[in-house]
């Protein structure tokens, strides 16, 4: 019994250890695990987040429809309906920036003209129609840009260059060019910012990141992320350029806790056009956590694709396919690893089986030999109380011959003693008493001894 019961605990110990080692079998990560489970559950909320953004797109639409009457309102509205679609379908943004041109026009209000047309500078970029939008830019005459949407003229030009210098980063001639174009622009920026405003405090921290200055920039990032709302633009692109800073550092795992934020960022604003979440799958491609890269790379995709942003969807299509590739690789795996743990969760519950059956077994002949052994103890409690009985029967007998043979001697009758020893009558009553009394005794605790050995005899 106490081997079929240790062979069970060890059948449970082992089932127990196989079933631990396939659990952590998954790619451990590096990096901060709550930033990654906090990412994981926006990203299980990204409909959440994309409905209130309808929600307010719906609001502005029905301004728009109220504001037919009134063309400044009208425009107005066209303006803030593409800037509300940039990020978010770039198409649509187009659309409606091309609409307040339109108004523009027939207001005849060049500040409106141009303002309309660097709106659809920003959405070309996003489009990756890199030439129309530089030719439109180029056309706008500077001289012409009022004060008032100078700021958004620099703007523009900053974040057109941007897109560019991000899509040639591979050819070193225009990579140069147009990161001279960008820092210009950013420059200029600076320059016409309010110095007190989180704009300025971005851009600057971006120049200072650009020529190399990085002690600078890290103290006006962490800054930013301390003090601006998690649900802002600025803020998911001041995490996004201290992951680039920690990476060239050397702190890929720190790089990636900021892409992780980047993203939260992103999730929460609705934007579709990012690039925090594609950078964070490849950063846990080579950790080796293909399940969270393929998820994100998808994501990345299913976004780039939504918001028609050709510059990101040209870079998530690089290396789409080697996460894919990896994946199923994984999913085989997986696979197999599963049919093995049945297998081996199948035998060792078998075995477990015939271990609780062989224990079962020693536990009915346990409880068969204790009822013998209980019949045992009662059958030496009748031979010991009938013993006794006899005992006491022939003590007070004996105490009875004592007292007739002390009487006879006394009165003198010798030959009556003589006569009463002699007689066998006395002793046959003895040995006739003593064997019904026996056989009584013996056939009381054995009933079918006589059936028995009758049988025998046959």
């Amino acid at each position: 019994m106490r081997l079929a019961f240790i062979l069970m605990v060890k059948l449970l110990n082992i089932t127990a250890l196989i079933i631990f080692c396939c659990l952590s079998s998954e790619a451990q990560i590096t990096f901060n695990q709550n930033e990654l489970r906090r990412l994981d559950h926006e990203l299980l909320q990204t409909s959440k987040y994309d409905r209130i953004k309808y929600e307010h797109i719906d609001s502005l639409k029905n301004l728009a429809k109220g504001s037919k009457k009134s063309p400044d309102r009208l425009y107005n509205a066209m303006i803030n309906l593409g800037k509300e679609y940039e990020t978010f379908i770039s198409d649509s943004s187009l659309m409606y920036f091309n609409k307040a041109q339109e108004i523009a026009i027939q207001l005849n209000d060049s500040t409106k003209m141009i303002e309309a047309r660097l709106g659809k500078v920003k959405v070309l970029g996003i489009l990756g129609l890199f030439k129309e939008g530089a030719s439109e830019l180029e056309d706008i005459e500077r001289h012409s840009i009022p004060n008032s949407i100078k700021e958004e003229w620099l703007d523009t030009g900053r974040q057109l260059y941007a897109y560019m210098t991000a899509y040639t980063r591979d050819n070193k001639i225009y990579f140069q060019r147009y990161s001279a174009l960008l820092n210009s622009y950013r420059l200029r920026q600076l320059e016409a910012l309010d110095k007190n405003s989180f704009e300025y405090k971005l851009f600057l921290a971006e120049h200072y990141d650009a020529n190399g200055e990085n002690g600078k920039a890290k103290l006006i990032f962490g800054e930013l992320l301390e003090e601006v709302p998690e649900n802002s633009n600025i803020y998911a692109r001041a995490a996004h350029n201290m992951s680039s800073i920690k990476d060239r550092e050397g702190n890929p795992d720190v790089a990636a806790y900021y892409l992780a934020k980047s993203a939260i960022s992103d999730i929460k604003c609705s934007v579709k056009e990012n690039m925090s979440l594609q950078e964070l799958a490849v950063y846990l491609y080579s950790t080796g956590d293909i399940s969270h890269a393929y998820s994100y790379i998808s994501a990345s995709l299913a976004d780039a694709v939504f918001c028609n942003a050709r510059l990101r969807t040209a870079e998530v299509s690089k290396i789409m396919p080697l996460i894919d590739n990896a994946y199923k690789v994984e999913l085989d795996k997986r696979r197999s690893m599963l049919v093995i743990t049945i297998v081996i969760v199948s035998v060792l519950s078998i075995c477990l089986f015939i271990a609780i059956l062989l224990v079962m077994r020693q536990m009915k002949k346990v409880k068969i030999a204790r009822q013998h052994l209980k019949e045992a103890n009662s059958i030496k409690e009748e031979y010991i109380g009938h013993f006794l009985d006899l005992c006491s029967i022939y003590m007070d007998r004996l105490d009875n011959f004592c007292k007739i043979v002390t009487r006879k001697i006394t009165a003198g009758q010798i030959e009556e003693l003589v006569q009463m020893a002699k007689s066998s009558k006395f002793a046959e009553n003895q040995h006739k008493q003593f064997y019904d009394n026996f056989d009584g005794t013996f056939l009381h605790i054995y009933p079918n001894f006589i059936q028995e050995f009758n049988d025998l005899l046959l």
